[in-house]
């Protein structure tokens, strides 16, 4: 038997002594958390090991550690090569995700919403992104702002969803960028602004997103030569509050 069947089997039998278990990660603080959280990773990064780092990782998120559990559970759903262990990685999942770490919170989203627990459930998802994207958590807004943009597991808001791609978008997430120009050329949630939309495709184009890179000829072609220099004007602006999210070799292009 591999080390993570044993101690998957270990895991298994805590878990399933009683539905009512009180896991020791609910008697810390938020900022407890975030210290046990620094100490664990200090010590598990300097395992060069995979089998000590595994055990280490195992033993720390029995003490509720969130960041071993959060580690753990991509181990479980990684596999040993042969099978991986959904049931296991859900369980630390959710034990992190109580505690509001958004990656765990954004990992269930995604099981959930491919199905690989079972049915597809989108309704579920949403709700684990958007806990995830109050975190903070950068893909989990941009996630969230799709689905609200789609009606996906939600009742469709355009305009919720302009907000959330706005701050995926002041994070730097680029896609977000050309999903705001889409937005404003279409009047999606918000007021059609077809300068706006040149400019955050400018933006996009320049952080080398495809969509972007394609549709910037043909709105520069819909503009007269008055909008092509107040779009690229707005373009200018954008860019200075972004240059830290693009590409070096791009920041001083003209």
């Amino acid at each position: 038997m591999s080390l993570i069947n044993k101690l998957t089997a270990k895991l298994s039998k805590r878990t399933s002594a009683s539905a009512a278990v009180v896991w020791p990660e609910t008697a810390f603080t938020r900022e407890q958390h975030a210290v046990r959280n620094t100490q664990f990773s200090q010590t598990y990064h300097a395992y060069t090991n995979p089998q000590q780092a595994f055990e280490f990782c195992r033993e720390q998120a029995d003490e509720g550690v969130v960041m071993a559990l959060y580690l753990l559970a991509l181990q479980y759903e990684q596999g040993d090569g042969q099978q991986n262990y959904l049931s296991q990685a859900v369980s630390c999942y959710q034990r992190a995700a109580d505690c509001g770490h958004p990656e765990s919170l954004f990992n269930l989203a995604l099981l959930q919403l491919q199905g690989q627990l079972g049915k597809p459930n989108a309704v579920l998802a949403f709700s684990y992104f958007e806990q995830a994207a109050e975190q903070g958590l950068v893909q989990a807004q941009y996630n969230l702002a799709s689905m609200l943009d789609q009606g996906s597991g939600c009742f469709q808001d355009q305009t919720v969803a302009f907000s959330w791609y706005n701050k995926a978008a002041q994070q730097g997430y680029t896609q977000a960028w050309q999903n705001i120009a889409v937005m404003y050329y279409r009047g999606e949630g918000v007021k059609t602004d077809k300068l706006q939309a040149y400019a955050w495709t400018l933006l996009a184009a320049k952080a080398g997103v495809d969509e972007a890179i394609t549709a910037e000829p043909e709105m520069t072609q819909g503009l007269n030569s008055t909008e092509i220099l107040v779009g690229k004007a707005q373009f200018d602006h954008l860019q200075q509050g972004f240059l830290a999210y693009l590409p070096i070799e791009t920041r001083f292009e003209g």
